[in-house]
């Protein structure tokens, strides 16, 4: 059951719906935000406070870095702990820095899994086969290189799924919140995969009350309760494509980068150019949210911290 800010009738609720529409106008035309990669300028504290302000508000935002990096990595790294993302998801295929190189490695190993491939993602949420005490809260993505075509992401905030849901039909909403909605086979291979079977809601909430969501479209390896939360499961896929509207396009080149809570987000196939660098990612995935309220170097006020 969700809490009563999110259960689709309260006032409470009302107000909440209230301020997330109210807020998303204009979301889509953010331009990235300027920060040095050494975060040395005097601007930088105020550009990780607006980045942490839009992730709170609209579910992401995008930076660009103002001069060359020296070391990409490590000024990733930098950032995130500038934002307080310390606690990473320590998934298989992930450097002890926390981070990990996306790119096309079809034929090998890692190829088996979709994200290191050049094949389109469809619609999910990070983590969404992680134990309830490891869910995911964050994703990050730096351009390192682009494709030479496509790899655009698409990301829809699930806050705004959720009101959309009730709008259309509250009862699809009370399915989805079933703590025993989904279940994902365990899994175990040659890459050292040791993981049981995962069930969980696909609405729930964090511990401190706010929305959480474990969602995929995959259609095999997973298990659906009952036939009425499948077909839910399907209505709120379809209304995701029906809803161009919530769709938050980016396309990272070079230098540029997304904070995001681990909202719904899709990846567009690409191709690479063999005359150049191929498409390579820097991926974070973490278990809290960007919060600079913790770093006390900054002193600029914020509204409240990023959730």
């Amino acid at each position: 059951m969700l809490p009563r800010h999110l259960n689709g009738k309260s006032i409470d609720y009302l107000q909440w719906k209230d301020n997330h529409l109210r807020l998303d106008i204009g979301a889509q035309n953010f331009a990235p935000i300027e920060i040095s990669p050494t975060l040395n300028q005097s601007a930088d504290d105020k550009a990780i406070i607006k980045l942490c302000s839009q992730v709170h508000d609209f579910g992401y935002a995008s930076y660009r870095w103002n001069a060359p990096s020296e070391n990409i990595a490590a000024d990733v790294q930098r950032l995130h702990t500038k934002l307080s993302l310390d606690n990473h998801d320590s998934g298989i295929v992930t450097e002890s820095s926390g981070l990990s190189l996306l790119q096309d490695m079809t034929g090998t190993s890692q190829g088996k899994f979709i994200p290191y491939t050049a094949r389109a993602m469809g619609w999910h949420t990070d983590g969404y086969y992680n134990a309830p005490a490891c869910a995911l809260r964050c994703f990050t993505l730096h351009a390192i290189n682009q494709a030479a075509s496509g790899g655009t992401l698409s990301l829809v905030d699930d806050r705004m799924l959720l009101i959309r849901l009730y709008d259309q039909n509250r009862d699809i909403v009370t399915l989805l919140t079933d703590a025993q909605a989904m279940t994902i086979p365990g899994n175990k291979d040659e890459l050292g995969h040791n993981r049981p079977a995962r069930t969980t809601a696909v609405f729930f909430n964090h511990a401190d009350g706010t929305l959480g969501t474990h969602f995929t479209t995959r259609k095999s390896n997973i298990h659906w309760k009952t036939p009425d939360i499948q077909y839910a499961a399907l209505c709120a896929a379809k209304l995701i494509e029906d809803s161009p509207d919530l769709h938050h396009k980016v396309r990272l080149e070079a230098g540029q980068g997304i904070i995001a809570r681990n909202i719904l987000h899709r990846r567009e196939a690409f191709t690479d150019d063999k005359s150049q660098e191929p498409r390579q990612m820097l991926r974070g995935r973490y278990l809290q949210v960007p919060n600079p309220v913790q770093h006390k170097s900054l002193k600029v006020n914020t509204h409240a911290p990023c959730q």
